[in-house]
């Protein structure tokens, strides 16, 4: 309890520290110091993590399916830069279930496994099963099978439960088939956790935009966003998966979005708002909060530009040298006009 209170009251603390930074050179005097101690934890897991297990740096990117080059850099301090490679890295160094819960919340600032995600309940069944050193393959398997089959419909009578009930009958699955099944007979479940958030990302796409019938990939298409966004955004239109979390952000900026509706997406989804310890998402909170004071977020100006809020994050997220951003600026067009 002490802890969480004091992790709370740091996180305070950021965020007002952020609001206070003038332009990115002093943000990144006062903000960035203030990671250190988050970099410095992780140099610290990450190296238990293999060491413990008995695992080469080599033998461990291999598991984790990312390159050795990475491997040396999360050993000096570089936090990973997407909850999927948390998540990986928690099924490489065999994690139960709280074990893993506090890898992603703690070291990551991610939320802890959501059960009425498929993706989620995919990790939260192989993690139970204890798959070893197969523990990743067997998620990639299974959710590339599953989401290959399934047939996802708006329709259907599952019991509306609650996560905790749903929590205990996934624990009851005992096998693949068995768990594919009751991915199928919990279709609704799935499908209807995530309608809030695909209805809230149309009716922000009609307000920003004025597309009608929210029609978010004719508007990917005629911006001409990335390869990988537009079928994120597609993926919304025909209500199947949901995105990654730094999918949401990026969405979030794509639709010149301020930080209060990007948090409402990601609560959507289940997910934490934007957190201040995060390194990466401090930028962007410092980017939301600087565009807002300079109105350009003002969708009522005479000036308004919805790609304004997009040329001004690729302008910031450029001078930085942080792990996600080489990644994540892909997500973002490269506009001519400059800020």
């Amino acid at each position: 309890m002490e802890t969480q209170k004091r992790n709370s009251l740091e996180t305070i603390y950021i965020k007002d520290e952020i609001s206070r930074c003038e332009d990115i050179e002093e943000f990144k005097t006062k903000i960035f110091p203030l990671m250190v101690n988050q970099q410095e934890e992780w140099e610290k897991k990450i190296k238990e993590i293999i060491k413990i297990n008995g695992y080469t740096k080599s033998k461990f990117a291999e598991l984790c399916k990312v390159s050795r080059v990475s491997v040396d850099k999360w050993c000096k301090g570089s936090i990973p830069k997407s909850r999927e490679t948390f998540l990986r890295i928690g099924m490489a160094a065999h994690y139960d279930l709280e074990h893993m819960n506090q890898l992603l919340m703690r070291y990551g600032q991610y939320p802890a496994l959501y059960s009425k995600s498929l993706e989620d309940c995919i990790c939260i069944f192989v993690i139970n099963k204890n798959y070893g050193n197969e523990t990743i393959d067997k998620y990639d398997y299974i959710l590339n099978k599953i989401k290959e089959t399934i047939i996802r419909s708006d329709d259907g009578d599952t019991e509306n439960l609650t996560t905790s009930k749903f929590d205990v009958k996934l624990s009851e699955v005992q096998n693949e088939d068995e768990l594919e099944q009751f991915i199928t007979d919990n279709n609704a479940i799935f499908t209807m956790s995530y309608h809030k958030f695909y209805t809230y990302v149309k009716m922000c796409i009609e307000a920003n935009y004025g597309v009608t019938n929210g029609n978010v990939f004719e508007l990917a298409e005629s911006q001409e966003w990335s390869s990988s966004l537009r079928q994120c955004v597609s993926a919304i239109n025909q209500k199947k998966w949901y995105p990654t979390r730094n999918k949401i952000i990026s969405l979030g900026l794509h639709l010149s979005m301020d930080h209060e509706q990007i948090d409402k997406m990601l609560q959507l989804a289940h997910m934490e708002p934007l957190c201040a310890k995060n390194i990466f998402e401090s930028v962007i909170m410092f980017i939301l909060e600087d565009a807002s004071l300079n109105n350009v977020l003002d969708e009522s100006s005479d000036d308004y530009d919805p790609d304004e809020l997009l040329r001004y994050a690729r302008h910031i997220l450029e001078e930085l040298d942080i792990p996600e951003v080489e990644s994540f600026i892909s997500e973002l067009p490269e506009i001519d006009d400059e800020w």
